[in-house]
């Protein structure tokens, strides 16, 4: 069950907020305030083991894929979150994984991003192993990374000191395989740099749709030429703002050379929304989770949904009719049904 509720929000500048009321200089809009409760739970496996630590859920087909970079595997649920079935496994094999936490799915193929050996083994639905690839002995996939005829983007730490935070990886080019891109925020010190400069990637059409998980920011990228469409700035949504603020003002990390802040939590793209998780506090102390929906459709990314989580949940896919999240405090994959709404 879901409860949910419309208020109006000023969007444009804004110079005070107080609750849900913002002194802006432009126009009306409205925003759906949705109250979550999971229908669906899974905490343990038939062999009477548990998760260990949920890095990437995925959406695909009928099927939930979710990485487990404790285990070192990827299982494959359906969306009554009953197992189908394992894939990969940890070792030194050229079918197994040393430390993985991140992946993708394309054409019914998962690319899974092997973080310690740097490489990409590719997976069946079914769980039987494709291929192993050494591409470039520099492809760590750290954060979300999208596939698409024969390129790979992801973020890459490599080339933050020469401006550029992203990396098109083709995989069929015999020279050049790797072309820089992205912009690079400057944080003033090399580690923050490269730590807070780090981002989800999203692939959306002929776009390359971009979180960065420090910065309140959307980035829209063109495919075809890694040209920077637009910057859109998200800084007035306000659970944005609150996390923000937070960071921004804390001492301890602004003035430690070694420490570095993010903002988000974690990204999904399904159709023609982007959902982006964010931590919320209450006095001072870790609360819960929300999930907001920005609608991508019209060229920019507009905000026109927010999702409370009952519990700290910390990685999300959607689908069609629900949201699936990892909880942490109980090592737990939850599902909740989306509301239906007419605005799709």
């Amino acid at each position: 069950m879901v409860r949910f509720f419309r208020v109006s929000i000023l969007s444009g500048l804004c110079s005070v907020a107080v609750g849900l009321l913002f002194s802006c200089s432009s126009s009306v809009r409205e925003v759906d305030y949705v109250a979550l409760q999971a229908d669906k739970s899974i905490e343990q496996f038939s062999d009477s083991t548990f998760f260990g630590n949920v890095s990437c859920l995925i959406g695909y087909g009928d099927d939930i894929y979710v990485s487990d970079k404790k285990r070192c595997q990827i299982f494959r649920l359906d969306t009554a979150l009953n197992l189908l079935a394992t894939i990969g496994s940890q070792g030194h094999g050229p079918q197994e994984l040393g430390y993985m936490a991140y992946f993708s799915i394309d054409r019914d193929t998962l690319f899974v991003g092997d973080q310690t050996k740097l490489r990409i083994l590719r997976f069946a639905p079914d769980g039987s192993f494709l291929e192993s690839e050494d591409p470039d002995k520099t492809l760590p996939l750290n954060y979300r990374f999208g596939v698409k005829d024969n390129h790979i983007y992801y973020e890459s730490p490599k080339y933050i000191e020469d401006g550029n935070s992203l990396v098109d990886y083709d995989r069929g080019a015999s020279e050049l395989k790797n072309k820089p891109f992205g912009r690079v925020e400057n944080f003033g010190y090399p580690i923050k740099n490269m730590q807070q400069n780090q981002r989800d990637v999203h692939l959306y059409g002929d776009r390359i749709v971009v979180v960065p998980m420090s910065i309140p920011a959307i980035e829209i990228y063109d495919r075809n030429t890694l040209e920077l469409i637009r910057s859109v700035d998200i800084s007035e949504v306000p659970v944005v703002w609150d996390m923000y603020q937070k960071m921004t003002s804390n001492r301890e990390i602004l003035e430690n050379p070694n420490m570095a802040y993010m903002i988000f939590l974690d990204s999904y793209l399904h159709d023609d929304r982007l959902y982006i998780a964010v931590s919320i506090y209450s006095d001072d102390r870790l609360d819960h989770s929300v999930l907001l929906e920005f609608d991508l459709s019209k060229g920019g990314a507009e905000w026109v949904r927010q999702y409370d989580f009952p519990e700290w949940t910390d990685r999300i896919c959607v689908t069609d009719d629900y949201i699936y999240g990892y909880v942490p405090r109980y090592s737990s994959i939850k599902r909740y049904p989306k509301p239906k709404t007419t605005d799709r």
